[in-house]
């Protein structure tokens, strides 16, 4: 026999031999290949849906909490407002009127206020409602024990059951200002936190299973029950688990940790059958403990890999197996093994929750820097991308929870600083006046001010006022000057500049901030139609003569603000009124409204507004055609400024009837 036929003899035997070896070696090494990086992936899905579902969970609590506080504000409103009624020796039916229609205007089932002994004294419900509900024992549960013995301020409740009327609600109570009581505001269970958990984990996991080559992804508690299901469309969704995952399930939530399992896991099964790898990953909650499991179901088909194998020729095979010793080696380990160091700092970025170390900092620089192929574009693509990611998620929690709680507190903010204004104008059945007022803050709430009240049968009080700053703090501010003046005006109105002079010195006592508010306040006499008024740095007032004129009531010496120098001097002046005449005060909202050109409206252009109005028209009328005048003046530029305007039209002392 020749050298050459023992040679083509020795090849001939090792590839016979090699082949199927090298097949069954190469099937093997792809089945396993194939089931670690199904599995890798698997993990790192769900313990990033894991974290995702951790995400969503928590948002229900964040809004019960914002809704408690807000309930409790709202309580601690109605407790001060109630204390202030009583002092002013409201009747209890007056009082009750009131709690019902704050209670209809906000959709609050109920509201109650107690004595120390928690004994009801006035409440928004009828007659036969309160009683049940009083003889419900309410106000005499223990929740309520500690701000009847002033050991808290305020509280808020779990869900109550009430067995004489089948009632479930939540309350929010706080202590009365003289801490002998309390007053507390009911809500109605909410379903939002239901709701957003629901839709937000289905969707969620639609998401994911769409996005990536999952079979089937369950959303389990910690009591295994499925909180979110979903599948391929080929494939039947259900929430019922086998033994072995159950088991699977349970050890995950018990250790901590995510896990992974084949079913089908033989070779033979998982070569020429569908093989299916279980990915398991805990939820953890707000405490830090797990209470539940993501888990997910990957197919592992090795059928196509076997089809492109055995599409192969033989001496193609033959070829490509010399050859590919020689060469795939090398090539491949260029190729994996900057991929296998990119898997492996995914991994260790999981771990770290996407914040990298200076390790992985310089692995990833390494990868890109060496390498000026699509696999150091990808070393350098995932450093930023993780880093920015990082700082996106954090900066978008922040971001969403801050704007959420703002939005919901100002919202509140603005529905109590509009109702603490009138709503009712003009003076039926005495039609000897008609008022008009409006106030736009510039933002959520702001810092104007207007009131107007009946001191007797002939003497009507009224006020404009412009706090220095916006936002919270002017609102707070605002709301103290219009008690105050509303408390002197009411205890002594023989003076209005004592009246001024009196809430100076109370604004000054305790301003730790040290704002101030621009002030103009009167009293119109509505048989004679003399103004008797004091200013405190305030715009001029305009009176519309009963010739057309709009003029500008120069004063002399105004006051200085108030809040400002607590032993200020403020003076009366006064203004006479012939019958049909009109007085329109207003803020420096309206004069320096800006227009997109950063033109100011002036009181020049509000005094030809002025004198455009037809004579004797109502003060609404006055109103409208004013704030039109700005409106079509500034356009879309936004309100810089809050905008207040008061009229004030005495039609004399001889006029009667419908007003």
């Amino acid at each position: 026999m020749t050298l050459r036929r023992r040679l083509f003899l020795l090849v001939t035997t090792i590839i016979f031999i090699g082949l199927p070896s090298t097949a069954g070696v190469f099937a093997y090494v792809s089945w396993q290949s194939v089931l670690q990086r199904t599995e890798s992936e698997g993990r790192l899905i769900a313990q990033t849906l894991a974290q995702s579902v951790t995400f969503i969970q928590q948002v229900p609590a964040v809004i019960n909490q914002i809704v408690n506080k807000e309930q409790r504000t709202q309580a601690d409103i109605l407790a001060q407002l109630t204390q202030l009624a009583r002092r002013k020796g409201a009747p209890a039916e007056e009082i009750n009127y009131a709690l019902r229609t704050i209670a209809a205007t906000n959709d609050i089932p109920e509201i109650w206020v107690t004595d120390g002994d928690g004994k009801p004294l006035f409440w928004s419900l009828d007659d036969i409602d309160a009683t049940i509900a009083a003889d419900s024992g309410l106000t005499l549960r223990p929740q309520f024990g500690p701000l009847l013995h002033g050991q808290q301020f305020s509280v808020s409740t779990d869900l109550i059951y009430r067995d004489l009327d089948h009632r479930e609600l939540y309350y929010g109570a706080v202590a009365l200002p003289d801490r002998q009581g309390m007053a507390l505001i009911a809500r109605l269970p909410s379903r939002a936190n239901r709701i957003i958990r629901s839709v937000g984990l289905k969707r969620m996991v639609e998401t994911v299973l769409s996005a990536a080559q999952i079979d089937t992804i369950w959303i389990f508690d910690e009591r295994l029950e499925a909180l979110a299901a979903t599948s391929d469309p080929r494939t039947k969704t259900t929430t019922i688990l086998s033994e072995t995952e159950r088991s699977f399930v349970e050890t995950v939530i018990n250790t901590s940790a995510p896990a992974s399992y084949l079913e089908n896991s033989s070779f033979h099964k998982a070569l020429f059958q569908q093989a299916f790898l279980y990915v398991a990953a805990p939820i953890f909650g707000a405490d830090g403990l797990p209470n539940g499991a993501a888990l997910m179901r990957l197919p592992v088909n090795m059928q196509a890999e076997m089809s492109s194998l055995l599409r192969v020729g033989g001496g193609v095979t033959v070829l490509m197996l010399l050859i590919g010793m020689a060469l795939a080696l090398p090539f491949l380990n260029r190729i994996v093994r900057p991929l296998s160091q990119l898997t492996l700092q995914t991994h260790r970025l999981v771990e770290h929750n996407f914040d990298p170390d200076q390790e992985m900092h310089a692995e990833l620089l390494k990868i890109s820097e060496k390498r000026k192929d699509e696999v150091g574009y990808l070393g350098n693509a995932l450093y930023s991308m993780v880093t920015t990611l990082k700082a996106y998620i954090a900066d978008l929690k922040a971001t969403t929870a801050a704007k959420e709680r703002i939005e919901g507190e100002m919202s509140a903010a603005r529905d109590i600083q509009m109702g603490m204004l009138p709503r009712v104008f003009g003076s039926p059945p005495d039609a000897r006046f008609d008022l008009h007022a409006v106030l736009e803050p510039a933002k959520a709430v702001g810092g104007d001010l207007f009131d107007f009240f009946l001191l007797d049968e002939r003497r009507l009080f009224f006020l404009i006022g412009d706090v220095s700053d916006k936002g919270v703090p002017a609102a707070l501010f605002m709301a103290v000057s219009k008690t105050l003046f509303t408390v002197e005006a009411r205890r002594d109105s023989s003076s209005v500049a004592a009246i001024m002079e009196r809430v100076n010195r109370s604004l000054c006592e305790n301003n730790p901030e040290g704002m101030f508010v621009t002030v103009f306040a009167g009293i119109l006499d509505l048989e004679s139609g003399e103004i008797s008024c004091s200013d405190g740095g305030h715009e001029l007032p305009f009176a519309l003569r009963r010739d057309g004129r709009a003029e500008m009531l120069e004063k002399k010496k105004g006051g200085l603000v108030l809040g400002f120098v607590a032993d200020s001097v403020y003076r009366n002046d006064i203004i006479r009124l012939q019958p049909g005449e009109a007085l329109v005060i207003y803020t420096d909202g309206v004069t320096e409204a800006m227009n997109r050109e950063h033109a100011l409206f002036k009181e020049e252009r509000l005094g030809e507004t002025l004198t455009t109005i037809p004579h004797a028209c109502p003060a609404r009328t006055i109103i409208d055609q004013v704030m039109g005048a700005v409106r079509a003046f500034v356009g879309s530029h936004p309100q810089s400024d809050d905008i207040t305007l008061l009229a004030l039209r005495w039609h004399g002392s001889g006029r009667s009837g419908k007003g």
